[in-house]
Order: C-alpha cells, then structure tokens, then sequence
C-alpha cells in the first residue's frame, strides 16, 4: 500500500538521516498496512531480526508524528495506534459496541474544522480524529431487544 521508498525520502527531506533502526520501523508500517500499535509495529520489526527495543520503537513513531509522517488517534482498543499518513486524510466512526469501524471522509469533518477556526481562533492540529458511538448493527440489536420485552443491553 505505502511505498517504502516514498517515506525514507520523506524522512530525508525533514534532514534527518535514515538508521537501520528508522528504516526497519517504516518498513514495518509499511507491512502493516493501517493502524498499529507500538508493540504490533516492535512485534514486526522484531521479525527482521533487528536489535531495537521497544522504546526505540516509541520514540521513532513520535518523532515520525511530529514530521507529520504518520499520525496516532485512540480507536478505542487502549492504547495509541499509529498509521501512515495519507494524501487524503481520514477518519474513523468507531462502534463502542462491537468495535466496527468506518472510515470517514476529512470532507465530512472540514466544516466543523472551519467552523472551530473562525468562531474560537483556534487551529486543530491532529488530523486524524476518532468518533465514538453506536453502529446501526448494533442499534438494532438494541432496538430489537427492547420491541422484544427484554432489557436492553
């Protein structure tokens, strides 16, 4: 999905060298095609046999975060997850249910972006935001408990 290639250039234009370490850490985002963890992407390096440590991990994503290489949002499964950045940012309807998740448009949030710009003089600088709610699966399952006689869950 990501082009290895395309970040290590990308790391290099913010002038910071590529160490074996950063560049075992872009290729395993680059193998783990999404959201990640620290320890899913530690768990992948850890298959190229390379000697990096957990904390090398974390601070390697933060710092790629803070070139704006990849982005980090909670999706609700206790922990930071981490993905590339995208030419067309996006984000995530999460059920707090069953876990199901969509991927929504920036389109459908830039109004409000907007909107929090002007009214309040205040810029948002995460670009990649996380909504928490009830799926229609599982609002249904509750509806049809509740048309059933039963106790909603």
């Amino acid at each position: 999905m990501y082009a290895l290639q395309d970040l290590l250039d990308r790391v290099r234009q913010h002038g910071l060298r590529i160490t074996r370490q950063r560049g075992i850490i872009l290729q395993a985002l680059c193998e783990l095609e999404g959201h990640a963890s620290a320890e899913e992407v530690y768990d992948r390096v850890i298959l190229h046999q390379c000697d990096v440590d957990l904390s090398t991990v974390y601070r390697t994503l933060e710092t790629l975060h803070d070139l704006d290489i990849v982005s980090h949002t909670d999706l609700g499964h206790g922990c930071t997850e981490y993905e590339i950045v995208s030419e067309q940012p996006h984000h995530h309807l999460v059920c707090q249910q069953c876990g199901h998740m969509i991927e929504l448009d920036d389109a459908y949030l830039a109004p409000v972006v907007e909107s929090i710009h002007l009214d309040f003089e205040f810029d948002l600088t995460s670009r990649h935001f996380a909504i928490f709610g009830i799926c229609r699966a599982c609002r249904g399952k509750q509806h049809q408990t509740v048309s059933d006689g039963s106790r909603a869950a």
